[in-house]
């Protein structure tokens, strides 16, 4: 028996090394390479074999590992790129960060309803990423285009909290319709009003520009596509992360204005000049005794101008598997502008839901409720005595204080008459209310079903509801609201529409050389405003403002409306792909909409597009520094419908009168029918290469491309005995052609420091080929306070010339002596000290005949340039942005110059015309030529500028260990925006236009909102 034991136990003793063997573990944590956040439910798979295991929810794994050799672990998760790592004897590899795959912000575009890979596009597409959306504080998304996209020209046309920006791709293609480019958020077109949407939600950018890419949006897609796409929840992990910043603003720039003596001086030598031509002997307005004791006097501008201030923060929660993933964020973002009582809040809140139900089921939901407020102030007014606060604070006497003696305002302009009147604009600022509140959902969703392999149905319904009140009131003590004895006003805008989308897509490798996507859709879009208005005047008490308007004594005539408007589609593109070399591209859309007439309701827009991948053919392997290249070509038609509801249909209009104390109301035909009223139409070729050198690290896009439109949406002259002198048809045409690069370079790369350089460059030459027979036509606004009398129009529509055409008279210096004057032959009434303008036609008089055009709005070559440097965990972003050759017409110069004598000047005015010689460019006090002649060449001026638009430092905090289990990131930065400005203009800004969107109504500046120079600190958190 003992014998038998000694056997046993050298046996025993194999066997449990083997079991040992056979049992021993490797342990291990996995990670997301861009956060260090633990990925629950990555497979780990022993190379070659079925063994494996998956991590828990912090990451952590555990694998048996097999008796011999040397294993090797595969690490694979949807969404993360695969990793291999060799065990090499240990029991433990640590941590293994997995690195996230190309997605749709690296190799994947998203385009109208689907996406491609990059290297698939056939037509001129540009992206913009979340990284490049982070990289700036932006109260707007469509702020994070200007001057990082070729072709796109954004201009930020009021700075007020809150403000609208225009946006130009490829040039203006429309006189009377829209020129701003349809707006997608996660699919839901037109919802264009981006102020509500938070900047921190937003995953991409994609800008549609050819009509390859837009022609899927058939009639709403000629002046380009703007896809907006927000954040989705990402499998595998949970995150949360925060972001907070802070930030004042100034005023860039002030004009240099008169100190009170100058003024006095000034009002004196107007009085002056007056009493010498007039023959009278009305006193001066101030004795030199006065003069002497005035001081500096007030600065207005500081009296308006604060320091703004903003602030932001942002919550977001981000996480899920591979069935279910979410992305829920918060945010409150607070401006104060640079003017008293400006300002704008917003908070908004994001659900975005993905859901895969089975195998062939998947269901998605986003979400968005916003609520904003802006405070407005006075600004873009029409001038006259309610200028506003802006126009007010440039033309108030520095003499006058801002509050008397007893420390009450000061309520209007003295000495009267020796001054305009106006009122005291810092009274008006702090006690008149202007609140515009914004409430906002909006909401899509989609199921996806799979039908077959390749082959997916996916219907999506949503709304976007948009409703905003505005309530204002201007108090009996201020000069405005004088006349009145306080007014009120509460006007209401309800806006909803709701959308259904019903595709079918089928995408498919049909082998090795043919690759197939079919995209086949119907969709039905309404879209449904109401509005209405009260308001009443002649208040006992301004205690509650607007808030009970019935307290007015005149409560006047109430109005309210409703329209509504709908869009029936059908379309289809084929993306079909040959030998992964050869890409063509096909599109059809069929749009039937209720805003055109009976015999016009339905327009095609058919579109073809080839690319070829010239980098792909054999004959190309030799030339090893190419790293891409592909030739793009694309030719297509899209539509205009932006024209109001029942344009094509015979309206009827209010028509009220008063019969004793009896009011009657009556409907009167308010225009002509036009039955045949159709679509603008806009034809659009584009030739494009993009190519790539040294394994990409310098990229370069060039396209070249031409737009005709044609049958524009036109207000054409009738005769007047229909009752009417026009009527809207479809006539002219307007033209657009132009040059687009980009460049992108890696010029540094290095374990410890990188430069990275974006350079982008547009040139558009716009022209206008047809007015239905007209040679020209005269268009724009200004004020038509400045010209009493004279032609208000600023521009000019001619036949050869762009739209945005300066037109007027051009300046000649200043009429030295009466001898002059009358050695010119002119006829015109004018003495020494007033400007002298060219007479053209030789008629020894300045009529209309001598005006002609005089400057051009729409700039030569617009570009930006980004430089991205990163040294360790500090980085810098450095982004130029530049216009050339664009004209603004500075109607701030006729207030300030000599278009009112009684306003405050510019000290420039000092030196005005005193005598024969004196001046050649300012006119004499008394002067009032320029204001009762129109636009002068003189007042136009150059707009180009240079700007250093942001600066943005940097630093990732270096995290211990210990932290990065709760903490998995932090940085902290500083940006500084609007900087350095170099320009020859003489304003707040050349970047404005008083007239905000207007399309013929361009680059003009009448007490607009200054741009502003901004520093913002802040820091960002990822639990």
């Amino acid at each position: 028996m003992r014998k038998f034991t000694h056997l046993l136990l050298p046996a025993a003793a194999v066997l449990s090394l083997s079991a040992q063997a056979q049992t021993s573990q490797v342990t291990g944590t996995v990670l997301g390479a861009s956060d260090n956040s633990p990925l629950p439910g990555v497979s780990v798979v022993i190379k070659g074999t079925t063994t494996g295991a998956t991590t828990d929810p912090d990451g952590k794994f555990s694998l048996p590992l097999p008796a011999t050799g040397d294993p090797v672990l595969v690490f694979s998760f949807i969404g993360f790129e695969p990793q291999e790592v060799r065990v090499g004897g240990r029991s433990s590899v640590g941590s293994v960060k997995l690195g996230e795959k190309a997605t749709a912000l690296n190799d994947v575009v998203v385009v109208g309803y689907g996406s491609q890979r990059k290297r698939d596009i056939t037509g001129s597409v540009a992206s913009i990423s979340a990284e490049q959306v982070a990289e700036t504080p932006i109260t707007r998304a469509d702020q994070i285009l200007q001057g990082r996209v070729s072709g796109v020209q954004v201009t930020q046309t009021n700075s007020e909290p809150g403000g609208n920006v225009s946006i130009r791709i490829r040039g203006t293609n429309s006189i009377n319709s829209g020129n701003e480019p349809l707006f997608v958020v996660d699919g839901f077109p037109g919802a264009g009003d981006l102020n509500s949407i938070n900047p921190s939600d937003i995953e991409s950018i994609e800008v549609l520009k050819d009509a390859s890419a837009t022609a899927i949006y058939g009639s709403r897609g000629a002046n380009g596509v703007v896809i907006i796409t927000t954040k989705k929840g990402k499998a595998g992990r949970n995150s949360i992360s925060f972001e907070a910043y802070t930030g004042v603003s100034n005023v860039r720039k002030k004009y240099d204005l008169m100190n009170a003596p100058e003024f006095a001086r000034y009002l004196n030598d107007v009085q002056t000049l007056n009493n010498l031509e007039n023959k009278t002997t009305t006193p001066l307005p101030y004795t030199q005794e006065q003069i002497n004791a005035m001081g500096e006097g007030t600065d207005w501008q500081d009296e308006i101008f604060r320091q703004g201030r903003q602030s932001n923060y942002q919550l977001g929660f981000n996480g899920g598997n591979e069935d279910t993933r979410y992305n829920l964020s918060f945010n409150y973002f607070d401006q104060e502008g640079i003017i008293l009582n400006s300002g704008f809040k917003r908070g908004s809140v994001r659900l975005n839901l993905d859901r895969k139900v089975s195998n062939k089921i998947n269901v998605s939901f986003t979400s968005q409720l916003s609520r904003t407020q802006q405070r407005l102030t006075t600004v873009n007014t029409n001038g006259g005595s309610n200028g506003g606060v802006l126009l007010d604070a440039l033309r108030f006497s520095p003499i006058q204080s801002v509050r008397d003696a007893n420390g009450a305002y000061t309520f209007q302009n003295q000495p009267l008459p020796a001054v305009e009147i106006a009122g005291n604009p810092v009274a008006y600022a702090e006690s008149a209310k202007d609140n515009l509140t914004t409430t906002r959902a909006l909401i899509n969703v989609a199921g996806e079903y799979q039908l077959l392999e390749g082959l997916k149905l996916r219907i999506s319904g949503g709304t976007d509801l948009f409703a905003n009140q505005r309530n204002q009131f201007i108090p009996s003590t201020v000069y405005v609201g004088q006349n009145t004895n306080g007014s009120a006003t509460k006007a209401s805008n309800n806006n909803y529409s709701w959308l259904n989308e019903n595709t079918l897509t089928y995408d498919r490798k049909l082998n090795e050389n043919n690759a197939l996507n079919v995209v086949a859709g119907l969709t039905f879009q309404e879209f449904v405003n109401e509005n209405y208005t009260a308001a009443a005047n002649n208040f006992f008490t301004n205690a509650l403002g607007s808030d009970n308007i019935g307290l007015g004594a005149n409560v006047l005539t109430p109005s309210s409306g409703k329209n509504s408007n709908r869009l029936a589609s059908y379309f289809g593109r084929v993306n079909y792909r040959l030998f992964e070399k050869y890409l063509f591209t096909f599109t059809m859309r069929a749009d039937g909409s209720s805003r055109f007439g009976p015999n016009n309701k339905w327009g095609y827009f058919p579109s073809a597009a080839f690319a070829y991948r010239l980098i792909d053919e054999n004959f190309m392997k030799g030339f090893t520094s190419l790293s891409d290249l592909k030739l793009r070509a694309s030719y297509g038609i899209t539509g205009n419908q932006e024209i109001g509801s029942y344009q094509s249909l015979g309206r009827y209009g209010l028509s009220a009168y008063t019969s004793g104390a009896t009011r009657l109301v009556g409907l009167a035909p308010s225009n002509v029918p036009n039955p045949d009223l159709s679509w603008e139409s806009t034809a659009s070729a584009d030739v494009g290469i993009d190519v790539a050198f040294f394994k990409n690290r310098l990229s370069v896009t060039a396209d070249y491309y031409y737009k005709k439109t044609t049958d524009l949406l036109l207000q054409v002259s009738i005769p007047q005995t229909t009752g009417f002198s026009n009527i809207l048809q479809n006539a002219g045409s307007v033209q657009n052609k132009g040059f687009e690069f980009s460049l992108n370079t890696v010029n540094f790369d290095s374990k410890k420091f990188t430069w990275n350089t974006n350079l982008n460059f547009s040139l558009n030459r716009n022209k206008v080929l047809d007015l239905n027979g007209e040679y020209q036509r005269f268009v724009g606004q200004s004020s038509t306070s400045i010209f009493p009398g004279a032609t208000a129009a600023t521009s000019v529509l001619r036949i050869g010339e762009p739209i945005g055409s300066f037109y007027g008279y051009v300046f000649d210096g200043i009429w030295q002596t009466q001898e002059e004057i009358k050695a010119s032959g002119t006829t015109a009434n004018v003495r020494p000290g007033d400007p002298r303008y060219l007479d053209l036609n030789g008629d020894k008089k300045i009529d209309g005949n001598d005006r002609t055009i005089i400057g051009r709005a729409q700039p030569k070559f617009i570009y930006g340039v980004t430089n991205g440097f990163t040294y360790g965990p500090l980085s810098l972003s450095v982004f130029i942005q530049g216009v050339q050759g664009s004209d603004v017409l500075n109607l701030n110069r006729y207030e300030l110059e000599s278009g009112f004598t009684t306003t405050s000047k510019l000290k420039s005015v000092n030196d005005r015309w005193t005598g024969p010689g004196t001046s050649n460019t300012i006119p004499k006090a008394n002067s009032v030529v320029r204001r009762s002649t129109g636009i002068v060449s003189d007042v136009i001026e150059d707009g180009s500028f240079v700007r250093l638009k942001t600066v943005t430092v940097s630093f990732n905090v270096p995290l211990p260990e210990a932290v990065t289990k709760t903490i998995k990131t932090a940085s902290i930065y500083v940006t500084g925006q609007n900087l350095i400005t170099i320009t020859d203009y003489s304003g707040y800004d050349p970047e404005v236009n008083s007239f905000g969107n207007s399309g013929l109504s361009l680059n003009t500046d009448y007490n607009a909102f200054p741009n502003t120079r901004t520093f913002i600190g802040g820091v960002r958190i990822g639990f």
